[in-house]
């Protein structure tokens, strides 16, 4: 992973704030001077072995760094893992996302995970059991003898949550090839697979080692599922969480309790991975729910979640060669039916045109392009004179009860055995149910501009599938525009998405292609070149290379554009930690003060008015620092992990 200068502060300053200076100081030698062993970090820290063994246990027990020690000489060197660095970031997301998603019982449990790095199963029992509730004879009104039932407290309980968490691929299991880098992995596996003795002649292909080699290298990335492999022999599949309440589903809890005993020596882990799965379709969905309404998003949601239950990367390995995570999954009607929460009001967010105010022929078929095809199935229908297609969403006549504009009802029909065909309804009948209602929600993600969903299959009232790559490239699309119109304004928006479609265009041709004037092109274009957002070629028509015998062509280089912004950020992140400490130490006093045991808890009454109204406007600035660094992480994951 390549790390630039802003990404290995940004990762320094963040163990800095967690775990101190000691690991920091180490943390940074290693993003400067690279793989190195004790000896070589003494040198460039200036510290002890003693204060480098300590500092190095740290980063190893949070799983910050990769390390490895050779056969041959016995020496362990030990590298930066700037992902996992990185991901301290993201520690409030995940435990939200968990709560929201799982449970308070799991996110109880991710949240021990996170603080320890990882753990064995024994030392977790333990320190649940510890802590469990004393009888004593009477309540004290949190349950009986006090047991909290969002919390576990017991062995059989911990083994229950970390059992469902296993095989929901949220929590892994640790091995000791898990501490070492993947890439170099991945040449110990070529190196020992394409080596041959002196003077023997190679007896295989190269297809045949390529083949070999990833084999090897995909069961190496397989093992911290092996725990999970066994959990789903024993009692199938893990189900899909619903109507969660304080935990487990129901289902969930009742399948979990019958999994025997987990073995107390296996070490366990968060997998961040799968947590950016799930984190991706939460911000999928607050899209779709942007765009379409919070009810249509909610369903997306609920599809989303069944779409991704066995995919465990938001992006292909590439040393896999950038092959496709898994086949193209697909869910049912029916089966989103079953999963959607009651509580949701499917009724909602999709209005009733009347039938003298919609063109028929005008309407947008169901979009049946396989993946990577972007354009409109039924474009060039018979049933479509205008030869084209609107977007339903730009389409509306009036406000909804719910404030939300109408939306034309649609219904699929077949005719003569051809393919689905849109109609339209007039007005709700009394045929009209919960299911038909929610499928009008998938036809409006299905006909949308952005593309959420797309219609592949007619089993069970029609299947469903998202088609990842297209989707998250048009949220980017979004981002980048947001980001180019907040910093150019309309003028460069305008501009850039002139070049964006046609690639390379000739200077004289942009003021008639944007409709402005050419000096007004000129500063744009030279702004927007110094900030690295756009680039000139120059081709000279004769040897002379004088100015008026020379062509220029602008170009967008979007690689280019969102590695700038990408960095941009970083610095931007780096500047609000730095901002947090200069904060924290200029009201070091204060904060020291409410540290102190007999004043957690009871400021406003130990401290005078001047100094908590002092503590509450720190408390402030560090919640907005705090909120601005989750924002642009929120664009950071977009562009680099989504």
């Amino acid at each position: 992973m390549f790390v630039t200068k802003h990404a290995a502060e940004l990762c320094a300053l963040l163990v800095n704030d967690l775990y101190g200076e000691l690991p920091s100081r180490i943390l940074a030698a290693l993003f400067t001077k690279g793989r190195s062993n004790i000896s070589q970090l003494g040198l460039y820290t200036q510290l002890g072995p003693r204060q480098i063994r300590n500092g190095l246990g740290v980063l190893i027990q949070q799983n910050l760094l990769y390390h490895h020690t050779d056969v041959n000489s016995k020496r362990t060197t030990y590298e930066a893992n700037p992902g996992a660095c990185y991901n301290l970031v993201r520690s409030g997301k995940i435990l939200e996302m968990i709560e929201s998603q799982y449970g308070t019982a799991e996110r109880d449990l991710v949240q021990t995970l996170l603080l320890l790095g990882y753990a064995r199963i024994a030392e977790l029992t333990h320190a649940y059991e510890s802590r469990a509730p004393k009888s004593n004879g009477h309540a004290n009104g949190n349950g009986v003898n006090g047991h909290d039932p969002g919390l576990i407290e017991s062995e059989s309980e911990l083994h229950g949550v970390l059992s469902h968490l296993i095989r929901c691929e949220i929590v892994e299991t640790v091995r000791p090839q898990s501490f070492r880098n993947p890439n170099d992995v991945y040449r110990e596996i070529e190196a020992e697979v394409t080596k041959t003795a002196p003077g023997e002649k190679a007896t295989k292909t190269k297809v045949d080692q390529q083949r070999q080699v990833m084999e090897q290298y995909r069961s190496f990335r397989e093992q911290p599922k092996a725990l999970k492999r066994q959990l789903d022999q024993f009692g199938g599949p893990a189900a899909k969480r619903r109507k969660l309440g304080n935990g487990l589903g129901e289902e969930d809890r009742a399948m979990d309790d019958d999994v025997p005993p987990l073995n107390p020596n296996v070490v366990v882990r968060l997998n961040h991975e799968k947590c950016l799965v799930e984190l991706r379709n939460h911000r999928l969905a607050s899209f779709a729910k942007d765009a379409l309404g919070e009810v249509t998003g909610e369903v997306y949601r609920t599809l989303l979640g069944l779409l991704t239950s066995d995919v465990s990367r938001c992006r292909a390995d590439p040393l896999l060669g950038g092959e496709s995570i898994s086949q193209q999954a697909a869910v049912t009607t029916m089966d989103v039916y079953e999963h959607l929460e009651e509580a949701v009001n499917v009724a909602a967010g999709i209005g009733k045109a009347p039938k003298d105010k919609i063109d028929p022929q005008s309407a947008e078929k169901i979009k049946t392009a396989p993946a990577g095809s972007d354009m409109l199935a039924g474009g060039d229908s018979d049933d479509d004179p205008t030869g084209g297609a609107f977007d339903s969403d730009d389409d509306s006549d009036g406000m909804g009860a719910n404030g939300n504009s109408f939306r034309k009802s649609r219904s699929v029909s077949k005719t003569n055995g051809s393919r689905p065909k849109v109609t339209f309804e007039d007005a709700a009948t009394s045929t009209d149910n919960r299911l038909d209602q929610m499928r009008q929600h998938l036809l409006l993600l299905a006909e949308s501009k952005h593309r959420f969903v797309r219609h592949c299959g007619t089993q069970g009232r029609g299947q469903w599938t998202v088609d990842f790559d297209q989707v998250m490239e048009r949220l980017r699309d979004a981002e980048l525009d947001a980001f180019i119109e907040q910093s150019f304004g309309r003028h460069g928006l305008r501009l850039t998405r002139i070049l964006r479609e046609k690639g390379k265009l000739d200077e004289k041709m942009l003021p008639s292609a944007a409709l402005m004037k050419k000096t007004d092109v000129q500063a744009k274009m030279l702004a927007m070149q110094m900030a690295g957002l756009v680039d000139v070629q120059e081709v000279p028509k004769d040897n002379t290379r004088v100015a008026n015998r020379t062509l220029f062509f602008w170009f967008f280089d979007r690689e280019r554009c969102q590695a700038q912004i990408l960095d941009d950020l970083y610095k931007a992140m780096v500047r609000c930690l730095q901002t947090l400490q200069v904060e924290r130490h200029r009201e070091r006093n204060i904060l020291s003060f409410v540290e102190r045991k007999d004043v957690r808890g009871k400021e406003e009454e130990v401290m005078t008015a001047e100094h908590y109204n002092k503590y509450n406007r720190h408390l402030d600035e560090q919640n907005k620092l705090l909120g601005q660094m989750m924002r642009l992480d929120e664009v950071v994951s977009i562009f680099r992990d989504y």
